[in-house]
């Protein structure tokens, strides 16, 4: 029985959240083991955390006084903008970067004489792009694009390749 494209999306949800084996998913889905596998084979329950979170702000909305809800909730709100807009500066930020790296010229203060600056346009030297790099690596850990680091199965497989490489020597 081939499925539909809804019920591959919901079956697919439903497994995200953590709560569902492959076996009770087939159940509740009417199809078989297989299909579920197939669909869920490389996926993580990504979404455990946000059940977690969405249980306690259901227990709290029972048990707290609506004065304590509302401030919650707004406080949670003012967050997401507060990082919604590091987002948008950090984006802005690497653009400007981007084209000054293109360009290969920044804005420099030059003497004229008689104590007269004038700024005219130079060419980037490498202080200048390690700059950039820097501010791309910060960016790059701000927006979750690179993780600071490595996982330690990396680390462990990096550190035994090298300790075979000197074995080799």
């Amino acid at each position: 029985m081939a499925l539909g494209e809804r019920i591959k999306k919901e079956l697919v949800a439903d497994y995200l959240t953590g709560r569902y084996s492959q076996r009770e998913l087939a159940k509740k889905y009417k199809v078989s083991l297989g299909s579920v596998n197939n669909l869920t084979r490389d996926l993580n329950a990504t979404n455990a955390d946000l059940v977690t979170a969405q249980a306690n702000l259901l227990i709290a909305k029972n048990e707290l006084p609506i004065e304590q809800m509302n401030a919650i909730i707004e406080t949670a709100y003012d967050e997401v903008y507060s990082k919604q807009l590091i987002q948008k500066a950090t984006h802005l930020n690497l653009k400007r970067i981007n084209e000054t790296l293109e360009k290969n010229t920044k804005m420099s203060k030059i003497n004229v004489g008689d104590g007269i600056q004038n700024l005219e346009p130079t060419s980037l030297d490498m202080i200048d792009y390690k700059i950039a790099q820097e501010a791309i690596d910060k960016a790059s850990l701000t927006l979750g694009v690179n993780q600071r680091h490595a996982k330690t199965e990396i680390n462990a497989n990096a550190t035994n390749a090298i300790q075979i490489n000197r074995s080799d020597i």
